[in-house]
């Protein structure tokens, strides 16, 4: 966390010369670059710091966001330029105050995550060539997520994809999430597939029971999971996946408008 709070802005240019000098002599990037966008943390010093990042030659991996106030946030994000690895926006105490990105002005190529999704919207989503994301308490609605999953089954958007986490504020009818996908739903007890995961701290490899499967049009495979049951090595089904899915099956064949599948939780994998 860079130690420049309620200082001169001389200061600033200071610390960044050496640090930036430092890093030169022993040919080092940075790991993480964590950020609190709050006063007194000031415009003028977020705006040297902003400008030495972007011009920096050697790579960032991460940049997490901390916390922020509404307009230093977006001063951030309007001006941000640095392609990065990963990107965190935990953002505590944050009010988006009505704010909404439809596009990064930055890359993020390889971890997006925000635990709080109501700055951006799904065109935003979208236009991400990121290879796992995860956005939390996020407003999406059945019909975005819907318009979500067939731009990428027809091959127009998040072609570098590998895995997303997404769970919405209120839970959305299946049946309206997964129209016109061609979808799939497999039986956990006989469709068994593995994964090599991937978080902050590294891979792990998971496997997949049931799911279900939406094709792209170039014939990779989506598996969005539902069931909320995770399997870290050969193991059995548990009963409750099993009832679970038999339960789902009546309702996904039914033509009763009244039986509904309703969920919020959505994990998906890209093969």
């Amino acid at each position: 966390m860079f130690p420049i709070y309620g200082a001169p802005l001389t200061y600033v240019t200071q610390f960044i010369q050496e640090t930036q000098h430092f890093m030169n002599v022993f040919n080092c990037c940075f790991k993480t670059i964590e950020l609190e966008l709050n006063p007194p943390l000031t415009y003028d010093q977020l705006f040297e710091m902003i400008n030495w990042l972007n011009e920096m030659k050697t790579e960032i991996e991460e940049v997490a966001i901390v916390s922020a106030k509404r307009h230093m946030f977006e001063f951030f994000m309007n001006r941000f330029r640095k392609s990065i690895n990963q990107l965190y926006t935990p953002l505590r105490y944050f009010e988006s105050d009505g704010i909404v990105f439809k596009r990064l002005n930055f890359e993020v190529k390889e971890l997006f995550y925000s635990i709080r999704c109501d700055w951006f919207n799904l065109e935003c989503l979208s236009n991400m060539n990121t290879e796992n994301i995860s956005a939390y308490k996020n407003n999406f609605s059945a019909e975005e997520l819907n318009v979500f999953l067939r731009s990428w089954q027809e091959g127009k958007t998040n072609r570098n994809l590998k895995q997303i986490v997404l769970v919405t504020s209120v839970s959305s009818d299946m049946k309206e999430v997964l129209k016109d996908c061609g979808a799939e739903l497999m039986d956990p007890r006989t469709t068994k597939l593995k994964f090599r995961e991937r978080n902050r701290f590294g891979y792990f490899d998971s496997r997949i029971y049931g799911g279900i499967h939406i094709r792209r049009n170039d014939g990779r495979l989506a598996v969005i999971r539902t069931d909320g049951y995770d399997y870290f090595r050969e193991d059995n089904v548990h009963e409750r996946q099993i009832r679970k899915y038999l339960r789902n099956r009546d309702i996904w064949n039914s033509e009763n408008s009244h039986d509904k599948w309703y969920e919020h939780a959505f994990n998906i994998y890209f093969f």
